[in-house]
């Protein structure tokens, strides 16, 4: 094998064999083949090579390289590795790239290869042969500025390497700015890139400006070319194209006052820019071809609005592309500065779509789009995933050809784009949860461009808030069942969620119980249906609290359906659990594993549930019962009704739910407040001895009753809600008869609460186990008794056993009776708080007791009894007065119907 230090590639390489093996139906005509592009399928000879240079071009793809690249993308390998097999192939290896190290040059070897006068250059541009001090001689460029400063200089070196003067950032200007006074004369430019075409159009006698870069005109610039007519030059290659663009950009941010055109060498056989015409037509000639070329220049309205062009067909947004980078729907490139090669650097197109801003955590992220099997997938992840190398691979499991080899690349590509496009790429909204959001938007219904942002574990549940069929049918459905009580009563709950943060009424629920068969799942499925598919957004209670406390906030401002009450199993202090935290609104407060908190978790929420046993027990805390409304037995009368239901919210759901908000929306709050207080006045007025909360609770489902009645049942009055809330008579008092028959089934606010039970069941507990009291018991002995038995001493250990076996808190109890006088106290040896026992001589020996004094604890159920009894007596008194008064109410009613002409007595 040769070994040789550089290497010229054309030399090696025979290109007409290379090419000839690769591409079908060549055809050659001097020194250009032709033919079928094997990278498509193509049936026109769209690609074409030159076979001196080796650089070949796919004008069906717009793709393009020189034969490394070709070499490279026609095996699937890098370039590195294409340029060391063309070499083996050919036998050679090389210790050193020319290209790779900096060789000598000078004035002279220029002049003769641009084919310019030696001392024309050296006069007219100033250019000169220098030394560096390794001795190797380069080519001075020098740069001045319009009064002939000598701003800063450039070195050109063999095979076009390039430097600049040390310390020249900031300094580089055009090149030829000194001879601005010459230009502005004649009243338009040629704007061209590199100092070897502006020098060869100077020598053409044509005016020129140069660029020394495609992506370097900078908006400073500008200035030096205003109101000047300005011919841009544009090479037929990716760096012509980055070049017209860059140039462009700048000069709309300056607002150019001057006629912009454009114009291309490229259309002049085997030359691509002005020193190739004046190599290939001389001095005279030469001139004249470019002033042909000038004089039939396109013309560019710089008025016009940017048009963005569509590098894929089907994306879902139209973004420019960043210099250095290509993109289309073979995947992403990265453009070599100084060749313009392609370098495949990942195969599928990945590209931004969306910046979402997080309402509540103000934190920023990244919406993806990338293309895989024809379909344009999408995900959301932080901007730190995104733009950081060793996370961003996380895209490979979506389907992405991202590897921890291109992740870098990938990243810089991602980081170009969103700068370029800065402007296109818009910021939405986003939030984590469904309800009332910024700027009196709900999710779902009136999102306006939010974007809902969540765990793609939580896409399932999400979707289920989707519509079916119309909400003309779902009316027609719902319509015949709202004439039973319950079944109204639980639909409108549905409906009163959105209320809550209006009214600013707690969360509560709405526990509907009863025998198997009897509709409770089938009315609350058509609850559920108002605001999407109720199989998809039912739970059940068989789910941790952790879980429900996700699923409620998730579920914020909407109705939490939870089915099935049974599947708890007996544990009724896990149940009330439940029912404590998703009542409380607020969720758990939880370490960081960064340090701090983690976000905490709240909700608005009326919770329908169902089951066949009560919610509460006697054991519960009083807290459970006070935030449940129990409805007992099933909404529907026939089972075939709860059956028919099933199949008819397949059919249609999803619409009434969020077209209600709309309503609501429309509606000024302060008149939904009045209606409430209203609604909650009656409601109280009805509910004489019943527990408060249970009254506002039950007035906020009436008022959405009612509204919903006005605004979707009553065909009477179906109209577009105005500003200030109004409700008719009718469905106003429907809703409050309804809301009447609801208040009746609730407990009074005299029931015995937890404690009260607990003393009751003691009473019970130690009256019928008497025999286990004394000194004479055979067995196991739980005390004693003294006073005529009205006095009964238990051991401490006993009765904690038994109460907490009962399911009732053991030192709850013992300070209940404590406060009432029903035991005795003392105070601890160490005085640190009180001590619910005594000490007492029994059988032989001091022992500790509780003291329980059964007369008390009699005095304190007669009080109890005798609250319930004025209570009940209450509720009578009302329900008299109601038998009394509703028959006068409709009578009036009916004769002022008859007076206003809107009803006929036959």
């Amino acid at each position: 094998m040769i070994e040789i230090v550089d290497v010229d590639i054309d030399q090696l390489v025979d290109y007409e064999a290379e090419y000839s093996i690769y591409v079908k139906k060549p055809h050659i005509s001097g020194n250009n083949l032709t033919g079928l592009c094997p990278f498509h399928d193509d049936r026109n000879n769209s690609f074409s090579v030159d076979l001196q240079t080796g650089k070949w071009h796919c004008h069906a793809e717009n793709i393009g390289g020189n034969f490394i690249t070709f070499y490279a993308k026609i095996h699937e390998m890098n370039t590195k590795e294409a340029y060391n097999q063309i070499l083996e192939k050919y036998n050679v290896t090389p210790k050193k790239s020319m290209k790779n190290r900096l060789s000598s040059y000078s004035l002279a070897q220029y002049a003769t290869e641009k084919h310019l006068p030696k001392e024309w250059l050296k006069e007219r541009c100033k250019l000169s042969t220098e030394k560096d001090r390794n001795g190797t001689t380069y080519l001075k460029l020098p740069y001045f500025t319009e009064d002939n400063r000598e701003l800063t200089f450039r070195k050109r070196y063999a095979y076009k390497n390039f430097r600049w003067k040390w310390g020249s950032a900031g300094k580089i200007g055009l090149y030829g700015e000194w001879r601005i006074k010459e230009i502005r004369e004649e009243g338009y430019v040629l704007l061209v890139e590199g100092e070897s075409d502006t020098q060869s159009l100077w020598y053409m006698k044509i005016p020129a400006i140069g660029v020394p870069g495609a992506s370097m005109f900078q908006t400073r610039h500008v200035p030096l070319l205003q109101n000047l007519k300005m011919y841009i030059h544009e090479e037929k290659d990716k760096g012509g194209e980055t070049f017209l663009k860059k140039t462009l950009e700048e000069l709309r941010k300056e607002n150019f006052s001057g006629e912009v055109y454009r114009f291309s060498c490229g259309s002049i056989e085997k030359c691509k820019d002005p020193s190739d015409v004046l190599i290939q037509f001389g001095q005279e000639n030469g001139g004249k071809q470019i002033m042909k070329l000038v004089q039939s220049a396109e013309k560019i309205d710089l008025d016009t609005l940017e048009v963005i062009p569509e590098m894929i067909k089907g994306a879902p947004i139209d973004l420019r592309v960043p210099d250095g980078w290509k993109y289309d729907k073979k995947g992403i490139w990265h453009v070599n500065e100084k060749t313009y090669e392609l370098n495949l650097v990942c195969r599928t197109p990945l590209i931004l779509t969306q910046r979402l801003k997080n309402i509540e955590t103000e934190e920023e992220k990244i919406e993806v789009a990338f293309e895989r099997d024809g379909i344009w997938h999408k995900a959301i992840f932080p901007r730190s995933v995104i733009f950081t190398a060793k996370s961003i691979t996380i895209l490979a499991d979506s389907g992405c050809t991202i590897t921890s080899e291109n992740a870098k690349q990938i990243v810089r590509f991602l980081s170009a784009l969103e700068a370029e496009n800065i402007d296109l790429i818009k910021r939405v909204d986003s939030t984590s949860t469904f309800g009332w959001q910024t700027n009196g938007r709900f999710i779902p219904g009136i999102e306006d461009d939010m974007i809902l942002d969540i765990d793609p574990n939580q896409k399932a549940i999400a979707a289920a808030y989707n519509q079916v069929g119309s909400i003309e049918g779902w009316l027609a459905t719902m319509r015949p069942h709202r004439e039973k009580y319950k079944f109204r009563f639980i639909l409108a709950a549905a409906f009163a969620t959105p209320l809550l943060r209006i009214i600013r009424q707690r969360i509560f629920f709405v526990y509907n119980w009863g025998g198997s068969r009897s509709g409770k799942t089938a009315a609350l499925k058509a609850a559920l249906s108002a605001w999407g598919n109720p199989d998809g957004l039912m739970m059940n209670f068989n789910a941790t609290q952790v879980g429900l406390e996700r699923i409620a906030s998730f579920f914020c401002d909407l109705p939490l359906g939870i089915d099935e009450r049974q599947l708890s199993g007996r544990n009724q202090e896990n149940l009330e659990k439940i029912v404590y935290m998703i009542a409380s609104g607020v969720g758990r407060i939880r370490g960081a594993k960064s340090g701090g908190i983690q976000n905490v978790n709240t909700w608005r929420t009326i919770a329908l549930a169902t089951g066949e046993e009560p919610l509460s027990t006697d054991t519960s805390q009083t807290g459970v019962s006070t935030r449940v409304l129990e409805i007992y037995c099933g909404p529907f009368e026939k089972e075939s009704d709860a059956a028919q239901m099933y199949q008819d919210v397949n059919i249609n759901h999803g619409q009434a739910g969020p077209e209600f908000v709309r309503h609501l929306i429309e509606v000024s709050e302060d008149s939904i407040r009045e209606w409430y207080a209203k609604m909650q006045e009656f409601v109280k007025s009805i509910s004489s001895g019943k527990v408060g909360s249970h009254v506002a609770s039950v007035a906020v489902i009436a008022l959405a009753d009612a509204m919903l009645d006005e605004w979707f049942f009553n065909s009477e009055h179906k109209k577009l809600p105005t500003k200030t809330l109004q409700i008719s008579q009718k469905s106003w008092d429907d809703a409050c008869t309804m809301a009447q028959k609801i208040i009746e089934e609730q407990m009074s606010a005299a029931t015995s609460d937890v404690n009260e039970n607990a003393v009751q069941f003691l009473i019970d507990w130690i009256l019928s186990n008497q025999s286990y009291f004394g000194e004479d018991v055979i067995g196991t002995c739980f005390g004693t008794m003294s006073g005529d038995n009205k006095v009964a001493y238990i051991y401490p250990s006993h009765l904690n056993a038994i109460l907490k076996k009962e399911g009732f808190n053991d030192r709850k109890t013992k300070k209940y009776m404590a406060d009432k006088g029903i035991i005795t106290t003392g105070k601890r040896n160490d005085h640190k708080g009180e001590i619910y026992s005594v000490i007492k001589w029994f059988n032989g020996r001091n022992q500790r007791f509780v003291e329980f004094f059964l007369d008390k604890a009699l005095e304190n159920e007669d009080k109890v009894q005798k609250s319930e009894d004025k209570v009940q007596k209450m509720e009578e008194e009302v329900a008299e007065k109601k038998r009394n008064i509703l028959p006068m109410q409709e009578e009036q009613n009916e004769w002022k119907l008859l007076s206003k002409g809107e009803k006929t007595p036959f």
